[in-house]
């Protein structure tokens, strides 16, 4: 996510979902896993202190539009079109002249946490395998495939924007189902949206809701739940 409103469920069926997700997984440690999806965004990752600001400053008068045109572009990006045109129709629009790099950071204001990133290696130490389930248009996820070394942390990652949906479409999680080859009860996902976990729930993954800020301890817990042991 670069700066997005979120596209997730918030009906009382989804949340309802959650609910039993979460109580079910406190006695589901015989729950054999072969698979754990993890989040990228708030899980992961988080935004790099005063990004908001930065961006922020470059809609002037206009700061708060500004950032609603941009969050529009973001969502319209998550299958598979072209951020980049799409931000240049909005620099246009707010009269802003300076090149695409110079308003986007080049890194994306990406912060990785990285002792987040050393349990991701200790559950595939344990045999399991790992993956990055993400929300992502094409240039953020671009960046984040090639640039943060996770190719050495994750065996696979599942970006919205090439795998044609985005989460809570069921249709993105059926789509790595395909592409893993194991049935969905065999998957724990963990992210921080109740829509997400929701929609993965609903295609009989195991879904776990990740609270803010959770850090080691938070996985530490949800993965204890499934007899997975850091």
């Amino acid at each position: 996510m670069l700066f997005r409103l979120r596209v997730t469920s918030t009906s009382a069926d989804s949340k309802r979902d959650v609910r039993a997700a979460e109580k079910d997984g406190v006695s589901c440690a015989a729950v054999e896993l072969d698979w754990v999806l993890f989040d990228a965004d708030g899980v992961i990752q988080g935004p790099r202190p005063g990004w908001m600001e930065k961006l922020t400053a470059w809609g002037g008068s206009r700061a708060e539009e500004f950032l609603l045109a941009i969050a529009a572009a973001d969502v319209a990006c998550l299958t598979g079109k072209d951020f980049g045109a799409a931000m240049r129709e909005v620099l246009k629009q707010f009269d802003i002249h300076a090149p695409l790099e110079e308003v986007i950071d080049q890194d994306f204001w990406i912060e990785v946490r990285q002792p987040m990133l050393d349990a991701v290696r200790a559950v595939r130490d344990l045999g399991l395998h790992c993956g990055l389930a993400t929300n992502q248009q094409n240039l953020r996820g671009t960046y984040m495939r090639s640039s943060l070394g996770f190719e050495t942390i994750f065996d696979e990652q599942f970006y919205s924007f090439e795998v044609g949906f985005a989460k809570p479409d069921q249709g993105y999680f059926r789509a790595i189902i395909d592409r893993i080859g194991v049935t969905p009860d065999r998957v724990l996902f963990i992210d921080d949206h109740e829509g997400n976990v929701a929609g993965a729930c609903e295609v009989g993954i195991h879904g776990e809701l990740f609270p803010p800020d959770g850090g080691v301890a938070a996985l530490t817990t949800i993965l204890a739940r499934y007899g997975v042991r850091l």
